[in-house]
């Protein structure tokens, strides 16, 4: 397995990725973010991506997708301690990111690495999909509703 910061050369097959969800866009908490404008570690398996981490620096960090293609195998455990190890060196105080309500496996991956529920944002998923209509109603059988903040501090 290979990590490496994501290029301009990687723009591409990151959005390519990110099209086959209905869309180029990502939106969270009403902000539109494009792959191409955001910083990210790729996991490389013989030649082929199997995880992206996509994210942006303020003042804090956020991490705004996680995405593995192989499971089990730790990829996106490291990839988030890239972004918390780049976050660091950026002075930042915390590393932040949404998810949903429904997404079962994502709330207790991120709890199981130390993160926890900062916020929940009631009913949230109506605007984001005011933004981007292609937003699934569900997701494994559980209606698609709130926005639930993950933060660890630095």
């Amino acid at each position: 397995m290979e990590f490496i910061e994501k290029t301009q050369d990687h723009n591409k097959a990151v959005s390519d990725i990110i099209k086959g969800w209905g869309s180029d866009i990502i939106v969270t908490r009403g902000t539109i973010y494009r792959a191409h404008d955001l910083d990210g570690i790729l996991a490389y398996d013989d030649g082929k991506i199997a995880g992206i981490g996509l994210y942006r620096i303020k003042k804090d960090c956020e991490i705004v997708l996680l995405e593995t293609f192989i499971h089990n195998r730790g990829i996106g455990t490291q990839i988030i301690e890239r972004i918390k190890k780049i976050a660091k060196s950026s002075k930042c105080k915390r590393v932040w990111l949404i998810t949903t309500n429904a997404n079962i496996h994502a709330l207790g991956f991120y709890q199981k690495r130390g993160f926890h529920i900062s916020n929940i944002y009631k009913n949230a998923m109506e605007n984001s999909r005011r933004i981007k209509p292609e937003i699934p109603e569900m997701e494994d059988g559980i209606e698609i509703r709130d926005e639930i903040e993950f933060e660890i501090k630095l």
